[in-house]
């Protein structure tokens, strides 16, 4: 029968044991002196212990380097996807920072258009009040002149009516007088003709 490493460790750290502890036990009826220092327990006691962390190391050795293998691997891809995603969200803040720069722009860009259709919109108004203005000047000009026409010639036709009515009557009295008071009238008319 042929025994492992394992098994033959094992054996052994049961057999160490086994002596320390049988060694540890003394007679009842030994004398103790409550002052010494008992080297023989310490030395079985640290046997003891050298032999349990010898077979642990033996023992779990292979499971501890894979537990740090696999720990080590595990650090590494996360620290991967950590960079990766580092990298990720570096650019994701550069296209923010450049869209919100855009944004700026096209808001200043914006208030500037609307600043100058703003002022073309007034320059248009004034232009079309000033037209306006000037649209009725001249219409109540042509209205004015077209009543001050027509009011010179409605006194125009009065003093003509009444001409012709002194006319006729002085006609009808007086022939003699009727020469002075012609050249009245027609100095009259050539007044109202300027």
């Amino acid at each position: 029968m042929t025994l492992s490493r394992k098994n033959a460790a094992f054996y052994l750290t049961l057999l160490v044991a086994a002596v320390s502890l049988a060694a540890g036990g003394g007679a009842h009826g030994d004398a103790h002196d409550d002052h010494a220092i008992p080297w023989q327990g310490i030395f079985w006691q640290a046997m003891n212990l050298g032999a349990l962390l010898i077979a642990i190391v033996y023992f779990t050795r292979k499971s501890l380097i894979d537990a740090f293998a696999k720990r080590r691997e595990d650090y590494l891809s996360q620290a991967e996807k950590t960079k990766v995603l580092l990298r990720e969200a570096e650019a994701a803040l550069k296209d923010v920072k450049t869209k919100l720069s855009e944004l700026e722009a096209g808001e200043q860009k914006s208030i500037e258009s609307a600043k100058k259709e703003a002022q073309l919109l007034r320059e248009g108004i004034v232009r079309d009040a000033e037209t306006a203005a000037m649209k009725m000047k001249k219409d109540a000009e042509m209205v004015i002149s077209a009543e001050l026409q027509k009011a010179k010639a409605e006194i125009n036709a009065a003093i003509l009516n009444q001409a012709v009515t002194t006319a006729s009557q002085k006609l009808s009295g007086n022939t003699s007088s009727a020469s002075a008071q012609e050249a009245n009238f027609i100095k009259q008319l050539e007044q109202v003709r300027a």
